[in-house]
C-alpha cells in the first residue's frame, strides 16, 4: 500500500465538530511558519532559549508604561521586550502588546483597584473616569512605536482575559467603546493588527459573542482567546489531561479553536484570523518531565493541524521563564526536557502544511506533509519510566524521529508511547 493510500485510510477526527464546517472561512493555503510559534516572555532579561517567531504577553502595557502618573511615560520598561522581539523583513517587531490594566491614578473610586507586583503600581479593572486618558495613552504608544523612535509593533491586544474578574469588572460595552477609540489610532501604523480583548474558556464564549455583536467586530482584525484545555489552580485535580483529551475540563485545544472560529464567523469576523496569546498546561498542571515533553509536543501538533482550517494565525505557549504557569526553563536558564521537545516539534512543523489530527481509540495520527506524527494517548510516564504499546506503522514509512531528534529505522513494530514520534518515508 502506498503512503498516500495509508494516510487516506486514517480514521476521521471525532473531536472536531465538523457539522459546522460550512460556517468556516476558506482555508488559508499557507505553510506553517516560524511566526506560528508564539512564546510568552516574563522578563526582558530572560529571553526564550527555544525557537519562537512571536513574543507574547510582556507585562500589561498601560499600567507598566504610564502607571505612576498621568502623562509620565516609562517606555524604557517596555522597549526591551520590543527591541528583543523577532523582526520581519520590514523590521516590524513580532510581539503582542496587551494594553490593559487601567492605572490607579485614572480612577477616583478604588473599589476595583489593587497594588500589582513587581511593577509596584496600582492597577484597576474598570475604565478610566476620563476616556481621554485612554486615548492619550494609546496615542503615545502609536507615536513611540513608529519605526523611528522604536520599532513598529505588529500585534496589539486591547485587554487581557476580559471575561475574568482579576482583569475586568466593568461591562462589555465599556471595552467596545475603548476599542473603538484605540483602533483608528493604532491602525495609523499600516503594519499593525489590532485584536479583540482575549478571553478564557469559561464564560469567554458568551463574552466574545457580546463584544463582537456589540460593535467590536468593526474594530478588530482578529479574535484572541487563551488556549488552556483544562483549568488549573487551587482545588483542581492534577495532573490535567492531555491537550487533545475529551476529559479536558475546558475543552480539547482543537475544539476550543473550532468554537471560537464559529463565534467569530457568526459575528462579523468571517475570514479574519484567530490567535491564542496564552496557553498550555497552566499552573502546575503537569509535573513529570517526560509527560511535560509529551504534553507540549501534542499541544503544538494539534494546533498546527487546524491552523489552515480555522485560520489560526499563531498560538502562544505560556510561558518561558520562571512562573507558575507552563515553565519550560530550568533554574540554570536552559530549556527543560519539554523545552527541547517543543524545539524539536517546531522543526517538524515549520515549512509544512499539516492537516487535522485524528484518533482511532488511543492512537493519534497527524499528517504533516509526507510525514505522519503518531502517539498513544493511553500510555504514561512516571519517574523516568514510560509505558508503550506495539504499533505497526502504515506501509511506506521506513524511519521515525523521536522528541530528542534521534532517527530510528523502522524494523517491525514500534514501541509507541505518549510522546509523539515523526514517521518518515
Amino acid at each position: 500500500m502506498s503512503m498516500k493510500r495509508a494516510i487516506r485510510k486514517l480514521p476521521i477526527l471525532i473531536l472536531l465538530m465538523l457539522t459546522l464546517m460550512s460556517l468556516l472561512p476558506p482555508r488559508v493555503h499557507a505553510q506553517i511558519q516560524a511566526s506560528f510559534f508564539g512564546m510568552g516572555v516574563n522578563a526582558a532579561r530572560d529571553l526564550p532559549k527555544v525557537s519562537y517567531g512571536i513574543s507574547s504577553h510582556p507585562p500589561l502595557a498601560w499600567s507598566l508604561v504610564e502607571g505612576t502618573a498621568r502623562g509620565v511615560y516609562a517606555f524604557s520598561k517596555l522597549d526591551p521586550y520590543v527591541n528583543a522581539a523577532p523582526k520581519d523583513a520590514n523590521g516590524v517587531a513580532q510581539i503582542d502588546i496587551v494594553l490593559g490594566w487601567t492605572p490607579g491614578w485614572a480612577v477616583a473610586v478604588k473599589t476595583n483597584c489593587r497594588m500589582q507586583e513587581p511593577i509596584n503600581v496600582q492597577i484597576c479593572t474598570v475604565p478610566p473616569d476620563n476616556l481621554q486618558d485612554w486615548t492619550d495613552f494609546v496615542s503615545a504608544v502609536a507615536a513611540h512605536y513608529n519605526g523611528v523612535n522604536a520599532p513598529e509593533v505588529r500585534y496589539y491586544e486591547i485587554w487581557c482575559e476580559a471575561n475574568t474578574r482579576p482583569f475586568w469588572t466593568s461591562s462589555v460595552a465599556a471595552l467596545v467603546q475603548m476599542a473603538q477609540l484605540a483602533y483608528p489610532i493604532l491602525k495609523q501604523n499600516p503594519h499593525a493588527l489590532v485584536f479583540t480583548p482575549s478571553v478564557t474558556w469559561t464564560g469567554g464564549q458568551n463574552w466574545m459573542t457580546n463584544f463582537l455583536s456589540g460593535g467590536g467586530s468593526a474594530v478588530a482584525d482578529g479574535v484572541s482567546f487563551h488556549g488552556y484545555p483544562s483549568q488549573t489552580g487551587k482545588g483542581v485535580k492534577l495532573p490535567i489531561p492531555l491537550p487533545g483529551s475529551p476529559s479536558s475540563t475546558n475543552a480539547p485545544i482543537q475544539a476550543m479553536a473550532h468554537q471560537f472560529r464559529v463565534i467569530a464567523n457568526a459575528n462579523g469576523m468571517a475570514g479574519k484570523p484567530l490567535i491564542t496569546t496564552e496557553g498550555g498546561w497552566g499552573v502546575g498542571g503537569v509535573l513529570d518531565p517526560d509527560m511535560q515533553a509529551a504534553w507540549i509536543a501534542q499541544y503544538e501538533i494539534l494546533q498546527a493541524g487546524v491552523a489552515r482550517a480555522y485560520n489560526l494565525q499563531f498560538q502562544t505557549w505560556f510561558t518561558w521563564g520562571h512562573a507558575p504557569s507552563g515553565t519550560i526553563e530550568t533554574t540554570q536558564g536552559t530549556p527543560t526536557e519539554a523545552g527541547w521537545a517543543y524545539n524539536e516539534v517546531t522543526q517538524w512543523l515549520t515549512g509544512t502544511m499539516p492537516t487535522p489530527c485524528s484518533n482511532s481509540g488511543n492512537i493519534w495520527s497527524c499528517p504533516v506533509g509526507s510525514n505522519l506524527v503518531v502517539w498513544d494517548a493511553s500510555q504514561i510516564c512516571n519517574l523516568g519510566v514510560c509505558t508503550t504499546s506495539l504499533y505497526t506503522a502504515p506501509s511506506g514509512f521506513v524511519q521515525y524521529v523521536d522528541l530528542t531528534g534521534k532517527t530510528n529505522t523502522i524494523a517491525g513494530q514500534i514501541a509507541l508511547g505518549v510522546k509523539p514520534i515523526l514517521l518518515q518515508p
